[in-house]
């Protein structure tokens, strides 16, 4: 029986080749996006499980909330924060661990390497147990000078993983170089790890004397902190018990006793000072939520993206199933004898059944196959899209070949159940009197309605693609209010003792237009915050006191960016006292400041003038005043990405907090400015590596997870749109050939070619456009929802514009597809057409 099933199944497939190519190709672009959507979210989802008690590990976010202020997100925590709730929350947290990465220098045998380091308190293996190549978790990590490295950096420095006892020099802490020694070597962190360990140093505190606001510090955010929950405890008991002690007996209550006008009456500590636990295993997909724009130690996921592209996989999959099922019933005709023979010949319903679900099944395991094919072929180009790189390991992992051979016979079950239900139900006697099928119209108008579905999952695809890509542009082309071409960001840390004399020599660089110096460049904004109070108030009225963010630039910054002042002027060299100096306890400094509009209407100004000439108070580091005089205006400007807000701002001049340099280059060769400018840094300082970035890259790189969404929606959009074109033109195809006599007819009466073309086409607009009027408030739903996360974000009214287009599109595509076979039939000669049985 099963041979003659399948030698009818062969022989059904050659005789029907373009139909069957049709089921083929689409069944196989269904599977393919399906599988390298499906390993993009077992990459995205896997993160971190692999680290032993994942799931008792959690880390400390912090959110800032101040009344009319846009919230300060991060996922970091305030360094006094970790011993603190570890020791009052010891009956829940096990322990806890601080970890401080710093960018600095890697001296060995006479070269330099730039390096990220992790430094980590001494409990940070009992928080996270990580794997030991040489050396073990008790005895790596028990002094200062520890330092435990990953395979990846033993066989750098030193071509072997067993150097337990080897050192390292780092350069510099406290500008003085220490040196290390290496006390074990873990396995290098996969990829699916939410950091990057490669040297983890034990953190004394006196490493951070000169920086108080790292570790001895409640309020700034400069560390990341975990805590292993003990067993049976969970998250929601240690967040309670967390929130309680914020509201109840913190340090936090003097706080708010101080700062009592930044918070409202009635509101508790933790509705404006929040501090929240997340599980390890959901920081990929979930702390986007708290990072607000400073971001996570790699880039971050997330799970409605994971969520929705799973939901495309899975439409793409139907629509493929759907041409199957309409192809299969709209063909039901030329087998429907060869139903009623072997019916007649004994052969029962469920046999009948099983035949043609087989026949499915079996096509589907041949569209697999071309699947697997094509999916070996694009991942390179896929990998490339998403960043990463995922392996598709079929025969190495055999429950990812089980899963796929598991989805195929799930697809061709799927696929093959209706046209099986349809065709078994044939009647022989009616069958075999009529000579024809007996398709009912319900069978027509349930095709028309999967048509409308698939087109319908297709045009909200493409409204989707549209939007995505509208704001990634828009995101890309908005005024920043400042000039982005031709400058260069180098990080000068390493030069700080030399900054005069690199400015000098990289400014006599032919090519070089200017040199400056400031805190951060845009896109590097840490969140530095001042409480600001206004004197000169009113003899009787409450100060006002605000938080505003702060900044720290040269002479010339603003110039080179082309910022230029509203009301006032910028810093200036022959005013002689805008530089900010250190103040020390008890004393008053003097200096200059800038402010941003945003500022400006924080502090009750009406306009930019009238802030001009006003002084400012500022506590020092030193527990001493700096009063700042407001010298300039300058307009908002998008220092951070356009996903957030931008904040009230001060700007000052102070050398010591300078950190990047902007250099601007004139067009021409750029390549050897480039080398001039790292042939300076290396006279200047021989033994730091340079760190340059394009600021054009800095810029791009806050919209990469826009970016891969877009080219995502982009790919399955186009497959979703190109599976259900197959499915048209097979019915197309097959209606054209149905309507051959009535052609005939109707040419013989006297119609023209264009009014039998206008004729089929308009049968396959119709599903078209009703599916156009249900994708369009899907369509304008969830992109609405999804602009909610850009602050600046392209008019809604453009929706309508972009619906109206995809209708165009999608009709235009169905014409294209369907004239091919109208015209042929359209022009043939209308003898054969009568002819035709």
């Amino acid at each position: 029986m099963f041979v003659n099933y399948f030698l009818t199944a062969w022989r059904n497939l050659l005789k029907n080749r373009v139909f069957s190519a049709i089921n083929i190709v689409g069944l196989a672009l269904g599977l393919a996006s399906c599988i390298l959507i499906m390993l993009y979210v077992q990459s995205e989802s896997g993160y971190d499980q692999w680290v032993p008690d994942h799931e008792q590990v959690v880390r400390l976010h912090t959110a800032y909330e101040s009344p009319g202020r846009a919230p300060f997100l991060t996922v970091r925590s305030a360094g006094r924060m970790m011993p603190a709730v570890r020791d009052y929350l010891s009956a829940e947290i096990e322990d806890g661990t601080r970890m401080v990465f710093w960018g600095t220098t890697i001296q060995q045998h006479g070269e330099a390497y730039a390096e990220q380091v992790a430094f980590a308190d001494s409990s940070f293996f009992n928080v996270l147990n990580l794997p030991f190549v040489d050396g073990s978790a008790q005895s790596s990590f028990t002094k200062p000078n520890d330092l435990v490295i990953s395979r990846a950096m033993a066989l750098k420095y030193f071509g072997d993983t067993e150097v337990v006892g080897k050192t390292l020099t780092l350069c510099c802490l406290n500008e003085q170089p220490v040196e290390l020694t290496v006390s074990g070597v873990i396995e290098d962190l996969p990829d699916n790890s939410h950091m990057r360990l490669d040297l983890l140093v034990y953190m004394d505190p006196e490493f951070f004397s000169q920086f108080p606001w790292v570790l001895d510090t409640w309020t700034s955010v400069n560390v990341y902190t975990y805590f292993k929950l003990r067993p049976g405890v969970s998250l929601e008991q240690a967040q309670q018990r967390l929130t309680w002690w914020v509201d109840n007996e913190s340090p936090f209550l003097e706080f708010a006793k101080q700062n009592a006008s930044l918070m409202e009456s009635e509101t508790k500590i933790s509705d404006t000072m929040k501090h929240k636990l997340m599980k390890l295993a959901d920081l990929h997909l979930d702390a986007h939520k708290d990072a607000g724009n400073m971001g996570d130690l790699t880039p971050m996921g997330n799970r409605n993206l994971v969520a929705t592209f799973s939901l495309v996989a899975v439409l793409i999959l139907v629509i493929a199933c759907i041409n199957f099922m309409n192809l299969a019933t709209a063909r039901a005709g030329q087998r429907a004898k060869e139903v009623a023979m072997r019916k007649v010949l004994g052969a029962s319903r469920g046999q009948v059944a099983i035949q043609f679900l087989l026949e499915a099944i079996g096509l589907v395991m041949i569209a697999l196959l071309f699947a697997l094919v094509a999916v070996e072929l694009v991942l390179p180009w896929y990998n490339q899209i998403l960043g990463k790189a995922i392996q598709f390991r079929l025969f190495s992992e055999p429950s990812l070949l089980f899963t796929l051979l598991g989805l195929g016979l799930l697809v061709g079950l799927i696929a093959g159940s209706y046209p099986a239900l349809v065709l078994s139900g044939y009647l022989p006697g009616q069958i075999l009197k009529a000579s024809k099928s007996n398709e009912s119209r319900g069978s027509v108008k349930l095709r028309h309605a999967l048509v409308v579905f698939q087109f319908a999952v297709s045009v909200t695809l493409l409204v989707c693609t549209t939007v995505v890509y509208m704001q990634t542009r828009h995101a890309n082309t908005l005024d920043l209010g400042y000039s982005t071409e031709r400058k260069l960001v180098v990080n000068i840390r390493a030069a700080r003792d030399s900054l005069d004399s690199l400015q000098q020599q990289w400014q006599a660089i032919a090519g070089v237009q200017s040199v400056v110096y400031s805190s951060e460049a845009p896109t590097q904004d840490n969140e530095n915050n001042h409480f600001v109070t206004l004197l000169g108030s009113n003899e009787g009225d409450k100060p006002v006191e605000e938080l505003l963010n702060y900044h720290n630039m040269d002479y010339g910054f603003f110039e080179a960016y082309q910022i230029q002042p509203l009301a006032g002027r910028l810093f200036d060299k022959a005013y002689g006292a805008d530089t900010l100096t250190p103040a020390q306890e008890g004393q008053i400094t003097q200096a200059s400041a800038i402010l941003n509009e945003g500022a400006v209407r924080r502090l009750g100004f009406s306009s930019p003038q009238e802030a001009i000439g006003k002084t400012l108070q500022v506590k020092a580091s030193g527990d001493g005043l700096n009063h700042l005089t407001v010298v300039g205006v300058i307009p908002d400007i998008y220092f951070r990405s356009v996903k957030f807000a931008i904040r009230p701002s001060l700007y000052t001049l102070n050398p010591a907090r300078f950190n990047v340099a902007t250099i601007t280059y004139s067009q021409g060769d750029v390549s050897r400015v480039m080398t001039e400018i790292e042939r300076v840094w290396k006279q200047v300082v021989p033994m730091q590596p340079i760190d340059t970035q394009y600021l054009s890259d800095m810029l791009a790189a806050q919209y990469q997870s826009e970016k891969v969404q877009m080219q995502l929606f982009t790919l399955f959009s186009l497959l979703a749109v190109l599976v259900a074109c197959l499915g048209l033109y097979g019915l197309a195809a097959f209606t054209a050939e149905r309507k051959t006599r009535e052609i005939g007819i109707r040419k013989v009466m006297g119609a023209s070619v264009r009014q039998i073309m206008w004729l089929l086409v308009w049968q396959f607009s119709r599903p078209i456009m009703l599916a156009n009027l249900i994708a369009w408030p899907l369509s304008i739903w969830l992109m609405l929802n999804w602009l909610q996360a850009f602050v600046n974000r392209i008019d809604s009214w453009w929706l309508l514009p972009i619906c109206l287009l995809a209708m165009l599109a999608s009709v235009c595509i169905a014409w294209l597809t369907v004239g091919g076979n109208a015209a042929k039939v359209a022009r043939a000669n209308p003898i054969f057409a009568l002819r035709h049985e």
